[in-house]
């Protein structure tokens, strides 16, 4: 039995999160790997003739010898997974189709394939197998919460590792806060399911023996659980750096709330946990209720992350306009906003509602959904799939479009550089790397291209000459900054056609935000 496995590229729209996914380049290289293919290989076990295809690196081959085409995604990926499947469909292949938007709007792909994964394919693995050697696929296998204390070793043998520059593991599912934005509890649940700490240090030596020297720890909330963490954390510094290995620059999605908890942060640095995404999205209080966000609730959001990165970690953060009681003016003010923080890489979006999600069925009952594509497959191009309450959806879009080219204009990029600068506590000193930022042959190419064709940019080219200085004024932190560099160039080079063109005009009651 021969199995294609596809990972679609995602729809990036005109949006910063490209920059977090894909080297803007013209070639293909992707900052992180994809561990959903490769977890799914090592389900389907060594009896199945297997063959991967991650779109971010590599074309997918419609001329492959296959009987199986699988293809998992997110709504991200999802409208190129459906075109990907209706043209594999019309060559007779039999199609297989999964993951997180599958497993939230079964219907949608209910035509475009012969069987769906609905949920966590762990748990229903040994009878798909079993049906796919023995040709009885059944159309649907409902599935059920998978134990991450007995997840298989990720088939990274079948990936193209040399394409990539982040590894991935996958260290809990499912997140206890409630956003009403949010799919990921709706399909993962509320309750954090772990995986334990000495699979995810194999499986860091695992990335480690490919060359990745920055591997991402893909959890939903990685430090909600506090002894969860604190656990992980340990065993993580007791491998890292130790016993002749090169130090590990960990990356993870985590809370507002790890600012309140200095023990916690220094287990990080300790660990080499060096950058945390957070999901700031909004100054607004008001917003931020609607959503429900409630740990961002009542605090100092710009202390609090200036106070993660004195602790000496890196942050990203992202951001949203397009709730309720935004208007034109919201625009301006999450401008002011992200430049009052000691934050480069700041992702801004606009607020869309999910299949699934408790604010897509307050839209539905509001009738204010899209009926278009968008309704299904929201936020490309910066379009909402709802009505925005006090402004059109293409104002939305243009405003926030402007929020993100004003963001990664290069002044205001300097001026966040150097605020960052003054308050980024380094690494440990077992943990500091020689300043080159790749091992041999992880992406090394494109990273430097990268940097080639922005020195090019005049826009790039001062933020470069910026960031040398403040390099040369704190060498303690110079591989950070370079590191931070490569992302906000990445961005800036999808953003550079834009930034700063004459005749491009602010929306309206935004031109004094404009640096």
């Amino acid at each position: 039995m021969k199995l294609y496995l596809i990972a679609p590229l995602p729809d990036f729209g005109h949006n910063a999160n490209a920059s977090s996914r894909m080297l803007n380049i013209g070639e293909s290289y992707a900052l992180m790997a994809s561990a959903g293919i490769t977890t799914v290989a090592a389900l389907l076990g060594d009896d199945v003739d297997l063959r991967l295809c991650d779109e971010m690196i590599e074309e997918v081959d419609f001329d492959v010898d296959c009987d199986v085409v699988a293809i998992s995604m997110n709504v991200g990926q999802a409208a190129r997974g459906l075109d990907i499947a209706r043209r594999f469909r019309e060559m007779g292949r039999t199609i297989v189709v999964g993951g997180p938007h599958v497993s939230l709007s079964p219907e949608t792909f209910a035509d475009a394939a012969d069987c769906l994964v609905i949920g966590e394919f762990e748990t229903v693995a040994e009878q798909f197998r079993a049906d796919l050697k023995a040709g009885t696929l059944k159309a649907r296998y409902r599935c059920g919460q998978a134990d991450l204390a007995a997840a298989p070793m990720p088939r990274w043998d079948l990936y193209r590792n040399d394409r990539a520059l982040t590894g991935v593991i996958q260290t809990s599912r499912g997140c206890p806060f409630e956003c009403n934005f949010c799919d990921v509890i709706q399909y993962l649940g509320r309750v954090q399911r772990h995986k334990p700490v000495d699979k995810v240090v194999a499986e860091a030596q695992q990335l480690y023996d490919l060359g990745y020297r920055s591997i991402n720890l893909s959890d939903d909330n990685f430090t909600v659980n506090r002894r969860k963490s604190r656990a992980m954390l340990d065993g993580l510094a007791a491998w890292n750096g130790r016993e002749g290995r090169a130090p590990v620059e960990f990356a993870t999605q985590c809370s507002i709330d790890l600012s309140r908890d200095a023990d916690l942060i220094e287990m990080c640095r300790q660990a080499g946990l060096r950058e945390v995404f957070i999901g700031i999205e909004t100054s607004s209080e008001e917003a931020l209720k609607e959503s429900q966000k409630r740990q961002n609730l009542r605090q100092d959001l710009v202390e609090t992350v200036s106070r993660i990165v004195s602790g000496g970690l890196v942050v990203t953060l992202g951001m949203m306009v397009g709730f309720d009681s935004d208007d034109a003016t919201c625009f301006e003010r999450q401008f002011d906003f992200g430049m009052s923080l000691p934050v480069v890489n700041l992702r801004p979006t606009v607020l869309v509602a999910p299949i699934g999600t408790p604010l897509h069925a307050q839209m539905q009952a509001e009738g204010r959904l899209y009926d278009d594509d968008l309704s299904v497959f929201p936020g490309g191009g910066l379009l909402t799939n709802f009505r925005p309450a006090k402004m059109s959806r293409e104002e939305l879009a243009d405003g926030a479009r402007w929020l993100v080219e004003a963001l990664y204009a290069p002044d205001n990029a300097i001026a966040r550089f150097e605020h960052l600068a003054r308050l980024l506590r380094p690494a440990p000193d077992h943990l500091v790397r020689a300043h080159e930022t790749l091992a041999p042959g992880k992406g090394a190419a494109g990273v430097l291209k990268l940097l080639r064709q922005s020195a090019r940019d005049p826009g790039a080219r001062r933020v470069i000459d910026a960031v040398n200085d403040l390099s040369h004024q704190r060498p303690e932190i110079a591989r950070d900054l370079s590191t931070i560099l490569a992302g906000y160039l990445n961005t800036y080079s999808t953003q550079s056609g834009f930034v700063g063109q004459p005749g491009r005009a602010a929306p309206p009651a935004l031109a004094s935000a404009i640096a």
